[in-house]
């Protein structure tokens, strides 16, 4: 192989025992390789928005009125008796979203993680949590989330392919 300013030559020996056949089967399993680390990585992106293209998002004031409904003497729906793991995407508006294509329009994100997401961003929206998320709703703001769901092992890699996805 021979590097020149603006372009790569491959010399080829095709002569018996030149090592020509090798040389092609490396570069046909090198851009085999190639095309599947794309696809991967395409099929993750896609994955992700499909699952936050299904999620939709729910208003901070509807998360908190139905953060405990109480059934009679027992303590019954709501959700601080939904724990779960997973991810969640507080997102931020400066006009309140009336239309489904209204939502791409968020003004600032946030995105994080916990063993127990809706004990967690009830903590954010309470003041608990993140001080600007908490400092955005009390400014008036319109705030909405999406709640994940993820088995503890993927955690991370989920929270981080939200960031990506987000930023």
């Amino acid at each position: 192989v021979v590097w020149s300013d603006m372009s790569l030559t491959i010399h080829l020996n095709f002569t018996p025992g030149g090592g020509a056949v090798y040389a092609v089967l490396y570069l046909l399993l090198g851009l085999g390789f190639a095309v599947l680390v794309w696809y991967l990585s395409g099929r993750k992106k896609r994955r992700i928005r499909k699952i936050l293209q299904d999620e939709t998002p729910l208003s901070a004031e509807e998360f908190e009125e139905n953060w405990m409904i109480r059934t009679g003497r027992e303590a019954g729906e709501g959700y601080k008796y939904h724990v779960f793991p997973g991810c969640y995407v507080i997102l931020f508006y400066d006009v309140k979203p009336e239309v489904e294509d209204d939502f791409d329009r968020y003004h600032d994100v946030y995105v994080g993680q916990s063993l127990n997401v809706t004990e967690r961003v009830h903590h954010h929206f309470t003041g608990y949590g993140r001080g600007d998320v908490y400092a955005d709703l009390k400014a008036g703001r319109f705030v909405y989330v999406k709640l994940i769901p993820c088995d503890r092992e993927g955690l991370n890699d989920l929270e981080k392919a939200l960031i990506e996805e987000y930023n």
